[in-house]
């Protein structure tokens, strides 16, 4: 749902796009064919008028393809309906419990199937009995029982359709978790629950899929580049040749219209003048107003080169696009890219886990070598100014018994900004400072008392 939402209406953003789920949610919709019976009135406090119209005429249209349309092999998937699954267990050919699960399915079997997920029923009778003996206490199962089972989803899945998307493999999960989450949960040995168990079944799912098609190029999904007519000889578009395809988790992989106002020649000149700025100003450039403004208006022309088959390389991209490699530009384009904040959302994920990591090597604390046990001590001093995703760091290099200098380089807080930039210049760090590997800058004399750049 949340995806037909956002092929529609792809300027939303996030917190929108939550409210109007839940309002949905709260109203009956459970399926993408319940929006038939949306009307205007039901959406115009979380929408405008025309946003309304927009949305509704869209899924009206896309039901009334369905309904004309067989099951067929689509290479689109953007745009696929939610499904809600049931496992009631159907009939199949008996099989001995040490019998091979066939490798190939029949021939006639899509490569992409858009449908499938709304009538595929899991042959639980194929899996292990004491699988189900589990499920039916609700005890977690054993890891072999766990393994077989996913064997014989995945080769089920398979005789429907050869290389489902990720999506379609954890809408299945989460089916199956929710009607046994005590055995499919990710939860200690203790019991405490670490996630909801769906990333984990849909991963294990894809891997096995991938590893049944790994001889046959046939079923691997393909997909042309969106083809944008060349101004001249001089700026030729993207080759019409097929290439792989990732993006997966993007809200706006390649924009299909150019920016109001411009064209691709114009586009095209604003480019060289970035690049000129650039060999003039170097990154001291960047501060400028035109080298922002510029910047974001050319996300359209940054994807288009990025996505051009053959790929192009790194030191390409450097060439033609150099402020983009920079730390501002980079994090924007890829807030653009994926909708997501990335300094941010890793502050956050940081401190989230970091607590969780120290929450545990606190709770036992006898087992731990005295190094572990000293660190944990000194985060325990200075809790009150304690950054739990460094604290956690820390705590982990102490655990694997790794070195603090291999992954921080401490730096002293009264003149980090003059020594730096006599150290490495500001257009690229130098090995002889940071050494082989990308290591924190931190600046104090202790990472636990720290402020990371």
């Amino acid at each position: 749902m949340e995806a037909s939402i956002k092929s529609v209406l792809s300027y939303l953003e996030n917190e929108s796009l939550e409210k109007i789920l839940q309002h949905l949610s709260s109203i009956g919709v459970r399926t993408a064919d319940d929006m038939e019976f949306i009307k205007e009135d039901d959406l115009k406090h979380l929408l405008t008028p025309v946003d309304c119209r927009k949305l509704l005429h869209a899924f009206k249209r896309r039901d009334t393809q369905h309904n004309t349309q067989q099951r067929d092999c689509t290479m689109e998937t953007s745009a696929e309906p939610d499904y809600f699954l049931t496992l009631t267990p159907v009939p199949y050919p008996e099989t001995s419990p040490n019998s091979e699960l066939a490798l190939e399915p029949s021939s006639h079997v899509s490569v992409q199937n858009s449908t499938w997920v709304s009538t595929f029923s899991v042959p639980w009778e194929k899996t292990h009995e004491s699988l189900r003996r589990c499920l039916a206490q609700r005890k977690r199962p054993k890891a072999a029982d766990r393994r077989h089972m996913v064997r014989v989803i995945a080769e089920a899945i398979r005789q429907v359709c050869l290389n489902p998307p990720f999506r379609q493999c954890a809408e299945l999960a989460k089916s199956i978790v929710d009607k046994y989450p005590e055995s499919f949960e990710d939860r200690t040995e203790e019991g405490e629950q670490l996630g909801n168990g769906y990333y984990t079944l849909s991963k294990q799912l894809r891997i096995r899929i991938d590893f049944l098609n790994r001889d046959n190029t046939l079923t691997r999904l393909r997909k042309p580049k969106r083809m944008v007519p060349a101004v001249d000889e001089d700026l030729p578009g993207p080759s019409r040749k097929c290439a792989k395809t990732d993006s997966y988790g993007c809200v706006n992989w390649q924009p299909s219209q150019l920016p109001e106002g411009q064209n691709r020649e114009s586009l095209y000149e604003k480019k060289i003048e970035l690049m000129t700025i650039y060999s003039k100003e170097g990154q001291r450039g960047a501060d400028q107003k035109r080298v922002i403004d510029l910047m974001t208006l050319l996300y359209e022309q940054q994807r288009r080169d990025i996505n051009t088959t053959p790929s192009p390389t790194m030191s390409d991209l450097q060439n033609e696009w150099p402020f983009l490699f920079m730390q501002k530009f980079l994090l924007q384009h890829f807030c653009t890219l994926t909708g997501i904040e990335l300094e941010s959302r890793l502050r956050e994920s940081l401190a989230g886990k970091g607590k969780r990591v120290l929450q545990y090597f606190s709770s036992q604390l006898l087992k731990w070598n005295k190094e572990v046990k000293a660190v944990l001590h000194g985060i325990e001093r200075q809790v009150e100014d304690m950054d739990p995703g460094l604290s956690a760091i820390v705590v982990m290099i102490a655990y694997f018994k790794e070195k603090e200098e291999a992954v921080f380089l401490l730096a002293d807080a009264s003149n980090f900004c003059t020594v730096l930039p006599h150290t490495f210049s500001y257009e690229y760090c130098t090995c002889d400072f940071l050494g082989e590997t990308s290591r924190l800058i931190m600046l104090g004399k202790n990472p636990s008392t720290r402020h990371m750049q």
